[in-house]
């Protein structure tokens, strides 16, 4: 019985079980302690009308031994006056129904200390009896010892019927007592029988309202789910194993569910920025077209006829070198190797070290316009070689430089121009110490906002112009400006270095 009600616990407490197969389990549990209360009673009130019986017999027994005794006597008498057959078979059939009775009664009487001296006396008694009955029997001649005994024997007759008496009395006492203490006994475990099933009722009890709670939490937990799910409240935590197979099945969907709503929110979200990344893209190579028609029509002004131009500029450049003016020969060339460079890399990419030429044909043209109100100084410093950048980058910045930073310069006007390699950037940097950029106007040079539009095109084209060139080939902004008011303008390029230039320069 326990360990059917134990492996009925263990049932009970399996996770994943149906709310169904508990329920009933837990009647099971309730018929099977019932039935065991009932099965218990009924084997001790069995129990306790069998020993109630067994003394009952003993104590007719005892009764019958009294009775036999005293028979056994009268039929000594008879047969020691008579000396027949007859007398002698009544009295040997009446000792051996004692016999029987004392062994009868032997095993039950000797489960009592008092009632077993007494049984043992008596035995003793009859033992005696038989000695000297046996001893008269064998005796042909009445005489004083006949009579000794004969007297011994009626003295001893009277003696086992007292220890009889005693044996009856003695024995009834002890029944009585254990017979009371049977039914104090019963009493006690009809009480402890009763307390249990109380105490299994009231943990049955608790255990189905502890059940009955947890389900009702598990509802209202899955009801709160659902709640916060529909407010969009998409990233709640799953819901948790649970112990009961049906709740358990709608948890589980549920989580699938949200699962999957999540998952084609991100879908929706992953095609809109797709959709919103080539928005841009087609946005920025709209800008970056736009911005190379710009330096085109800017650097083309002879786009009618180049070669026309080209060839002037050469008849002019050879007249004044048969003038001997060889400082207007230098200009015209330098013009000449700008216009051309312009010509030849229409928004492509160029190696730095034509940048660098064309940057120093610049700078002979201001160096010639402003002599001694200005220097510039060009410092290259690594190898350049294999390395390619937008075209005319630098040129715009250092033009900046004259037109805005040193334009009110009388003398001591300095530009100068570092260009360092670098293990995976080239940095150029172009210093001025001119009169510096207002941090607001920095601000929005800086943050690409539109510039005044009473300037000339050129203007416009200047700073802002690199900066949305060099996002638009590098995806980011490269330049940083470095300004004080009255102090100086430090412009930064930083031009990342390919990792195929640097592997084929090997």
């Amino acid at each position: 019985m326990l360990i059917i009600f134990s492996r009925l616990i263990d049932f009970i407490k399996k996770p994943k079980r149906s709310i169904r197969s508990r329920i009933i389990s837990i009647f099971i549990i309730i018929i099977i302690i019932l039935n065991i209360v009932f099965f218990l009673s009924f084997i001790r009130r069995d129990r306790e009308i069998e020993i109630y019986q067994e003394n009952v017999d003993v104590n007719f027994k005892l009764n019958q031994l009294s009775l036999k005794i005293t028979e056994n006597s009268r039929h000594f008498d008879l047969f020691f006056q008579e000396r027949t057959e007859e007398n002698r078979a009544l009295y040997q059939n009446s000792r051996s129904e004692i016999t029987e009775l004392m062994q009868e009664i032997e095993a039950e009487i000797r489960r009592d200390q008092k009632s077993r001296t007494f049984y043992r006396n008596l035995s003793n008694m009859l033992d005696y009896h038989d000695q000297l009955a046996a001893e008269l029997f064998n005796s042909s001649v009445f005489n004083q010892t006949t009579y000794q005994k004969l007297t011994d024997i009626d003295t001893l007759y009277s003696y086992m019927n007292s220890h009889t008496q005693n044996l009856i009395n003695s024995y009834l006492a002890y029944h009585s007592s254990n017979y009371v203490n049977l039914l104090v006994d019963t009493q006690n475990r009809s009480k402890t029988i009763y307390a249990v099933v109380i105490l299994i009722s009231i943990a049955v009890f608790i255990f189905a309202v502890l059940m009955s709670n947890s389900i009702l939490k598990t509802i209202e937990k899955l009801s709160s789910s659902a709640r916060y799910l529909s407010l969009g409240h998409w990233e709640i935590e799953d819901i948790e194993e649970i112990n009961y197979r049906e709740l358990n099945i709608l948890g589980q969907t549920f989580n699938l569910m949200k699962k999957n709503i999540r998952n084609y929110i991100q879908e929706l979200k992953e095609k809109s920025e797709l959709e919103n990344k080539l928005n841009q893209e087609k946005m920025e190579n709209i800008e970056k077209e736009r911005l190379l028609k710009e330096s085109q029509l800017l650097n083309l002004q002879m786009q009618m006829d180049p070669h026309f131009l080209f060839n002037t500029l050469n008849t002019v450049s050879r007249t004044a070198m048969f003038e001997n003016a060889a400082e207007t020969q230098n200009l015209i060339i330098a013009i000449s190797k700008i216009m051309r460079y312009n010509l030849d890399h229409k928004g492509k990419m160029v190696e730095l070290k034509k940048e660098i030429e064309v940057l120093k044909a610049y700078l002979t043209i201001q160096e010639t316009r402003f002599k001694e109100q200005m220097d510039f100084e060009i410092i290259t410093e690594g190898n350049l070689d294999q390395i390619e950048i937008p075209p005319m980058i630098i040129q715009p910045i250092v033009e900046n430089s004259i037109i805005h930073g040193l334009a009110d310069t009388d003398s001591e006007g300095r530009v100068i121009i570092e260009i360092k390699r670098f293990s995976n950037k080239v940095e150029i940097r172009v210093r001025d110490n001119g009169i510096g950029i207002e941090s607001e106007k920095l601000n929005k040079i800086l943050t690409e906002q539109p510039q005044n539009r009473e300037k000339n095109e050129r203007e416009s084209l200047g700073i802002l112009n690199v900066i949305k060139r060099l996002k638009l080939h590098y995806g980011k902004n490269l330049l940083k400006i470095n300004s004080k008011v009255k102090q100086g303008t430090e412009v930064i390029i930083e031009i990342p270095i390919k990792k195929e230039k640097e592997d084929s320069k090997k």
